[in-house]
């Protein structure tokens, strides 16, 4: 990964203060100073100086989906309701519209349309020269042609947007940034990103039981390593005097990890490999196949197999006790740690035992930082090409993300996700570590490795290790659809 995020645990440890503005990242550093009159301000806020403008009363068009998996995705709210984070958006648009005199109009699609027509309706409506949308939200790995075709427009040609400001997710367009362009791009203006970081939770209740050190402690020290993570997970599995550790609604059985169907991909790039990374002209390289990389491999197969209840793949319908959801599993207390998203938390608020969320382990201690992955298919800021209306575009996106940054993420994390759903300080300092160490795989992001990668996960859940013969099947596939894709920016 390009130039990840240095010794960020030891600048948490020593700012002391969870989700402190002092402890500075990469990605959402500021600084807090106080006025004469006692008001708090930021160095984002004292960076950016909103526009004199007036836009006349025109509408910014925004097209997104009204719902999508139980995230905070809305990019605005009909009315003030009392809930804190549906009233910070409202104000923050309220207080910008009236600023610079234009109006919000999110176009929603219901949330049960498929990602690819998603975008088969975003694509119909550029190749119709439809002017019909300033900005739209996109899971672009769905289908990258959208991209490959020039429909979208290359972010860092836009002046307006300071892509390298705080408000905006750095290190996570740096990974996608190819040849100095940037056709979709991650930002506080929607919360996906934020609700959609994957972390693990665990039971402290059971850990107490099973008189095992805290994972805190670990984190802290840098040692919560894949072999760490099987330490715990083997130490909670048991029959209880069950048959087998397959699923049962009404059996007493116990695993170390209720695991959601993707939880293989963000174990393998959390460990540090990705499967795209950059050679030394800048350049996308296919990444698997080192001698790391089949050691990480080999762990996970061990861990995820289920043959000695480490780990249950769990069933993705998330509370569902007939199938064995995911978070069914944990909230009952039958796992010791569920994969899941940042999301999840206001979804196990109601769990009886106390819960705790740790970042993904590395692969051992010689691994210099945690890595944080996010949602398999987020949804990226773009812009169409059929925009006739660029810098107002560019000027809206630039100062709704930034107040996003400043108005909406610090209600989101201190009262949305912290007040309502940890229940724990050493859990918001956990939380403040992997929202700095959040970033991406290209190779996810384009589209290019997800084949390979759903292969490898289906093997590793059935414990088998054996993909060297996949990788090279697929080598050759994946390389020519990078070289395609630097071929476009050539163009």
């Amino acid at each position: 990964m390009r130039n990840f995020i240095s010794s960020i645990i030891t600048v948490c440890i020593l700012c002391g203060v969870a989700l402190s503005p002092s402890c500075g990242s990469t990605e959402n550093n500021t600084e807090t100073t106080t006025t004469a009159s006692g008001e708090t301000t930021t160095a984002a806020e004292d960076a950016y100086q909103h526009p004199d403008v007036d836009y006349g009363g025109e509408e910014f068009r925004i097209l997104n989906l009204e719902a999508l998996w139980d995230m905070f995705i809305h990019i605005d709210r009909a009315e003030i309701n009392g809930e804190v984070l549906n009233d910070a958006v409202y104000n923050r648009n309220r207080k910008l519209e009236q600023q610079m005199n234009f109006v919000v109009n999110e176009i929603t699609q219901p949330e049960d349309m498929a990602h690819a027509d998603l975008i088969t309706l975003a694509t119909n409506s550029i190749l119709a020269g439809d002017d019909m949308y300033d900005v739209m939200f996109l899971p672009v790995n769905t289908n990258l042609s959208i991209v490959t075709d020039g429909y979208l427009v290359d972010l860092n040609s836009l002046p307006q947007l300071n892509l390298d400001e705080t408000w905006w997710d750095t290190e996570i367009n740096k990974q996608i940034t190819l040849h100095d362009k940037l056709y979709m791009a991650s930002g506080a203006m929607n919360l996906m990103a934020y609700e959609g970081t994957w972390c693990l939770y665990f039971n402290e209740n059971m850990i107490e039981d099973l008189q095992l050190e805290r994972p805190y402690d670990l984190v802290r020290e840098g040692s919560w390593t894949l072999d760490r993570l099987s330490e715990y997970a083997k130490a909670a599995a048991s029959l209880n005097g069950d048959d087998s550790f397959a699923y049962a609604k009404d059996g007493s059985a116990t695993w170390g990890i209720s695991a959601h169907s993707n939880a293989p991909q963000k174990f393998l790039f959390c460990a540090g490999e990705s499967s795209v990374d950059f050679d030394e002209n800048d350049d996308p390289v296919f990444n698997y196949g080192s001698e790391r990389f089949y050691n990480v491999i080999s762990k996970l197969a061990v861990l995820l197999s289920g043959d000695d209840g480490q780990t249950l793949e769990a069933n993705t319908d998330d509370f569902n006790a007939e199938l064995g959801g995911y978070l069914h599993v944990f909230s009952t207390g039958r796992s010791l740690f569920v994969t899941g998203e940042i999301k999840a938390a206001q979804t196990l608020r109601d769990m009886t035992d106390t819960f705790g969320i740790i970042p993904f382990p590395k692969y051992d201690e010689s691994q210099e930082d945690y890595v944080t992955d996010l949602v398999l298919q987020l949804f990226y800021l773009t812009i169409p090409i059929t925009n006739q209306r660029l810098d107002m575009t560019a000027t809206i996106v630039e100062a709704m993300t930034h107040d996003s940054f400043t108005d909406v993420i610090p209600v989101y994390y201190e009262q949305t996700v912290e007040q309502k759903g940890l229940r724990n300080d050493e859990s918001i300092e956990m939380l403040e570590i992997m929202r700095q160490t959040r970033t991406v795989d290209p190779g996810v992001v384009f589209g290019w490795t997800n084949t390979l990668n759903d292969t490898i996960r289906v093997k590793l859940f059935a414990g088998d290790a054996n993909v060297a013969s996949d990788i090279e099947s697929a080598k050759t596939s994946i390389e020519t659809n990078i070289d395609k894709f630097l071929e476009f920016l050539e163009e």
